[in-house]
């Protein structure tokens, strides 16, 4: 398994890598006018030479599609959980000061969303000996501004995660500490969503807009204030 997530980890880079040189080859008038041509040259060799290595990882290697699949599926789960930190953190940004008690709550789903990417991240960094190489896709997060949607968002991905989860722990089962830990994940979120339908109500935080002040209209000076009489 170790083997095989290392060589998916691979074939990503290479795709990624595959990309950027395409850019970088399609920009090099505007990048290096004056060693344009030759830069240009150069990058389309590159890029024919990674198309080769690309080809070479997809058909020489001796995979079976089910454990690229294995591998995928530990991507899939590593993507969500940033996701979920992504989510949290822009929320707790737009909750309001005064409002300790939501503060509080999105804190806590933060640090436990923090701590699953980060233990899982550790955990394949050991078993495959290179770092992991996440490469997001999707549209920006959203920040919400009230407790009810961010909560809302945060068991949307907590739902797709348990998923996740289930197929992980019965399709790792050789790999014990690997599927003792995606256990004890499921378990943390679980608990977390019974906490969270305790959590208090949030309430609409509006966010103050700064206006730069102008100087009074003449029109205002026509409406004199009232004297008595």
């Amino acid at each position: 398994m170790n083997f095989y997530f290392s060589l998916f980890q691979l074939i990503e880079t290479v795709e990624r890598l595959e990309r950027d040189v395409q850019h970088l080859a399609g920009r090099a008038l505007r990048i290096s006018p004056r060693d344009a041509r030759a830069n240009r040259e150069l990058l389309e060799q590159c890029e024919s030479k990674m198309h080769e290595v690309k080809v070479l990882l997809n058909n020489k290697t001796h995979i079976s599609k089910i454990t690229l699949r294995k591998a995928a599926l530990l991507f899939q789960i590593l993507d969500i959980f940033y996701r979920r930190m992504l989510h949290l953190a822009s929320a707790l940004s737009n909750v309001g000061p005064d409002d300790e008690n939501s503060m509080k709550a999105v804190w806590q789903m933060l640090s436990l969303a923090q701590a699953h990417y980060q233990a899982l991240a550790k955990t394949l960094f050991e078993l495959t000996g290179i770092p992991v190489s996440l490469n997001l896709t999707g549209t920006p997060e959203v920040a919400a501004h009230d407790l009810s949607a961010i909560l809302q968002k945060e068991a949307a991905y907590q739902q797709e995660a348990l998923k996740l989860l289930e197929k992980a722990i019965e399709v790792f089962g050789e790999e014990q500490d690997l599927a003792e830990q995606l256990a004890q994940v499921r378990k943390d979120l679980l608990e977390m969503k019974k906490r969270m339908k305790h959590f208090p109500a949030g309430h609409i935080v509006e966010k103050p807009e700064f206006v730069k002040a102008s100087p009074e209209k003449p029109e205002a000076a026509k409406s004199p204030a009232p004297t008595a009489v």
